[in-house]
């Protein structure tokens, strides 16, 4: 708890010394959030975010934090290599199936007491498909707000119907 409030205040402290990084990491999601798949095939994810450019995910009173699109879709990318691994049952090994995965936007706003982000991402499938998602988040913790956002991201993907039944096909 306080490290997570000396992050806080370093990050409201801050408002005249530019914006700080914000390096993205994998926040676990508890078992059951994702059913099981079937998947028919062996499935490759690969990341289709090529923009390396600084992107704000947080600005509030002058303090703001900065990364880059690509290494918040790298993250999301191996966490979501990872739940598939966990929650799918593999039918058929020599079958190729590919997910593309492009964050476009991850955003986190201070609501009184509380953070509040979104994700917008893209996946695209091998059989041509363009999934869009855009997904809310909330938590007390900034950090854990940002990535939680994209561990939500990872959930609602596996999730969706859509994906479900290219993988199952």
């Amino acid at each position: 708890m306080r490290k997570i409030l000396a992050v806080v205040v370093c990050c409201l402290g801050v408002s005249a010394c530019g914006t700080l990084t914000y390096t993205p990491s994998e926040y676990p999601l508890r078992e059951g959030v994702i059913r099981p798949l079937q998947v028919a095939g062996t499935v490759d994810i690969t990341n289709a975010q090529p923009s390396t450019d600084r992107v704000i995910v947080y600005s509030y009173a002058g303090s703001k934090l900065g990364s880059n699109l690509k290494a918040i879709t790298d993250v999301m990318m191996r966490q979501a290599q990872r739940e598939l691994q966990k929650n799918a049952t593999v039918k058929d090994t020599a079958a190729r199936k590919s997910i593309s995965l492009k964050v476009t936007s991850l955003l986190s706003e201070y609501i009184a007491f509380f953070w509040k982000s979104n994700i917008e991402f893209q996946a695209t499938l091998g059989d041509g498909q363009v999934l869009q998602f855009k997904v809310p988040h909330t938590s007390g913790v900034l950090l854990q707000d940002l990535n939680g956002c994209i561990a939500e991201g990872v959930m609602t993907l596996l999730n969706d119907e859509r994906l479900r039944t290219y993988l199952a096909s």
